[in-house]
């Protein structure tokens, strides 16, 4: 089974696809001075295009952990 890499940078990569699995590395705003509500829409925006670009959607999640402060 191969494994893909998204957007690798030199620490980590965004998202990996593993047969028919997609794990995405912890998503965190860039903009720290947005409200958390902001900041929650920019996060699952984000967590949208990840999951595009590994070919699936949130519709086809099994399981999600979220933090907010």
């Amino acid at each position: 089974m191969t494994i893909e890499r998204i957007e690798v940078n030199k620490r980590l990569s965004e998202a990996v696809v593993h047969g028919s699995m997609v794990y995405l590395c912890g998503q965190v705003a860039d903009d720290l001075k947005a409200d958390v509500r902001q900041q929650t829409r920019e996060v699952l925006a984000n967590i949208d295009k990840m999951l595009a670009r590994a070919g699936t959607s949130k519709a086809q999640l099994l399981t999600a952990t979220v933090y907010l402060k």
